[in-house]
């Protein structure tokens, strides 16, 4: 009978002791919406994804590009290239040129398991050239997204921070 009493009494202090409302600007604080935008995929809390080392005999390299905000449809993203490495030469990326190309970031067919945004990945296949010419330096950077609802930000938050990611193409010749 004691184990009824002290479970009821628990359940009472649990339900009304959660009644009390709190207003954030009461508190002094505001909540603004995140615009819709795109940007670099980076572990953790890194606001700037590291150089990526690469050997040019490494064969291909995936640069993760995500809609972490979310979207309804489909996301079209162009990006450029600079930086020391020729495309042709040392990288080619399928359906781009020497100045860059576009990426499209379908909605998933079915719920993400792992937990990540929408994401779709920019594929670049380095290219061996059995010349020693020294490293190159290619830079990818993100110049424009869209979809279905107008243009997004480029850039976490519409910022720079994830805009561009730079890989290092070590020469092993």
């Amino acid at each position: 009978m004691k184990k009824i009493v002290y479970i009821a009494s628990a359940l009472v202090l649990v339900l009304t002791g959660c009644t009390e409302e709190y207003e954030l600007d009461d508190r002094g604080l505001s909540v603004e919406e995140l615009p819709g935008y795109v940007a670099f995929d980076s572990p953790g809390t890194n606001v700037n994804p590291g150089p990526v080392d690469v050997t040019e005999d490494e064969g291909t390299l995936e640069l993760n590009v995500e809609v972490p905000t979310g979207t309804l449809s489909t996301v079209t993203v162009t990006y450029s290239f600079s930086g020391t490495a020729v495309f042709g030469t040392d990288f080619i990326v399928d359906g781009a040129t020497s100045a860059g190309g576009t990426l499209e970031i379908n909605l998933p067919t079915e719920p993400a398991v792992d937990g990540r945004p929408i994401n779709e990945d920019i594929i670049v296949e380095l290219l061996p050239d059995d010349v020693a010419d020294g490293d190159k330096t290619l830079i990818v950077t993100l110049d424009t997204a869209s979809n279905a609802e107008g243009a997004l930000e480029v850039g976490r938050g519409g910022t720079d921070l994830l805009r561009s990611t730079t890989v290092n193409i070590l020469d092993i010749d």
